[in-house]
């Protein structure tokens, strides 16, 4: 499948389809009992994070649109040791991503299905999405569309429920408004450490603009359809994001809020609708399916873009007739497997295991993108010296890495996501040790 087959209503639809997932519907009430109110402003510094890295990557794709993205312009501005690093890191990352959204799928689906049990709706999901992209790009691009656009639906559904029911349409009531954002221990009830406790969760729904880098290369122009993509991608999951937030927080007492459910169907009961519930779970169920789906496609494309630039064996970059990197595909879908496993053999704690462990290595690798890009910028410049790249950063990006830096650090005085910033050290000295053998083994030269 050649370049050309997605357009760039096609390309926004996959960027808010790989960034809206489970994360938003889910973490979000964590993030609010840990913080309180203040959470509406860790969703604001997280929404400034994520749109300077968008910023970055769009920058590097309008100078040179190329297979593999952010890996290869890594592996030009710092070396084998960035190439190596930023791609191991981020396949790593999203097959974490891939089996903890396939198994937040399954726990949704027990919902329906209580007594069945939990691995076997994780490997129902696996095929099903390992079956979407062996479809090919074109197929990838509809079938995102088409499961992006019911989690757009739904989030205008909340924010409009929200607005209708501050307003007095549903239910009039005294305990509704502002007085809800400091009237119960005030507006940081848990103070400065509460804040920074719950800077990974508001940060994890705003992770996955990797993907728009990956699906940008099959635009029919994807210099002038990524900064477009990038702009429309980073407004409107900021403003339904914050606004979603806000209401809810306006309506319902942040310490009403439960951890085991998604905090917005407590919204929606307002609405007085049947089955309010059923359809919030469908809701959230499809946006883990299209978060899964998405990040398996830019796992499979990050592998094979290994595979081109000698860090992985050539046989990865082999092609099916629907453009499909079969072996690299095949690969990645190991991770779905090993998460099979895990259902079976740690049914109540599988989702939490493997959800600690995701945030530190996909926003480390954040750090990497923008360390690629300082030191990429000179290239540009000095190649294209009268185009848009000479203009200036948003920020300057060494605050984004502080910023970025800061959260992961943050995860140290929260126990249970303790575990993540362990095992993501752990998993960068893994690397590390892979790397130091590979250059050792002069395997680079072999493959």
């Amino acid at each position: 499948m050649e370049k050309g087959e997605l357009s760039v209503n096609e390309l926004v639809l996959i960027g808010v389809g790989g960034i809206l997932g489970a994360g938003f519907f889910l973490a979000s009430g964590i993030a609010i009992r840990t913080a309180g109110p203040i959470v509406i402003l860790n969703y604001a510094v997280s929404a400034f994070i994520m749109s300077q890295v968008f910023y970055a990557l769009s920058q590097m794709i309008v100078y040179k649109p190329v297979e593999g993205s952010f890996r290869v312009y890594a592996e030009e501005a710092l070396g084998d040791i960035g190439g190596f690093f930023s791609g191991w890191l981020y396949w790593t990352a999203g097959v974490f991503i891939m089996s903890s959204e396939v198994t937040a799928s399954a726990i949704f689906t027990k919902y329906w299905f209580p007594k069945t049990p939990l691995w076997i709706f994780v490997l129902l999901y696996s095929i099903l999405v390992i079956g979407i992209n062996l479809m090919g790009t074109k197929n990838f691009g509809q079938i995102e569309s088409w499961f992006s656009t019911i989690k757009i639906v739904a989030l205008f559904i909340i924010v409009l429920v929200g607005l209708l029911t501050l307003t007095g349409f549903f239910v009039k009531s005294s305990a509704i408004g502002i007085k809800n954002l400091y009237a119960h221990g005030g507006f940081a009830p848990h103070g400065v450490k509460g804040f920074l406790g719950a800077m990974l969760m508001s940060l994890i729904p705003f992770g996955g603009v990797e993907v728009v880098a990956m699906s940008s290369v099959k635009t029919k122009n994807p210099q002038k359809y990524t900064p477009i993509a990038r702009k429309y991608i980073v407004l409107f999951l900021t403003t339904l994001y914050i606004l979603s937030i806000t209401l809810l927080l306006l309506i319902i007492p942040w310490n009403h809020i439960s951890i085991k459910e998604s905090p917005f169907i407590k919204l929606l009961y307002f609405t007085k609708i049947p089955f309010i519930d059923s359809i919030m779970n469908f809701v959230i169920l499809t946006a883990a399916l299209t978060t899964m789906n998405g990040a398996m496609y830019a796992v499979t494309q990050v592998l094979y873009s290994l595979g081109q630039g000698r860090f992985a064996p050539t046989f990865l970059t082999k092609k099916t007739k629907r453009d499909v990197p079969i072996y690299a595909l095949l690969l990645s879908s190991l991770g779905l497997f090993i998460a099979v496993i895990l259902s079976y053999v740690l049914p109540k704690d599988v989702y939490e295991y493997i959800t600690s462990a995701t945030g530190f290595v996909q926003f480390f690798n954040w750090i990497i993108i923008l360390y690629t890009f300082i030191k990429y910028k000179p290239i540009m410049e000095e190649k294209s010296p009268n185009s848009d790249n000479r203009s200036q950063y948003f920020v300057n990006p060494w605050i984004t890495i502080a910023l970025i830096a800061i959260t992961l650090l943050s995860t140290l005085f929260v126990p249970k996501q303790r575990i993540g910033f362990i095992g993501g050290i752990a998993l960068l000295l893994i690397i590390l040790t892979l790397y130091i053998a590979a250059k050792k083994l002069e395997l680079f030269d072999k493959w």
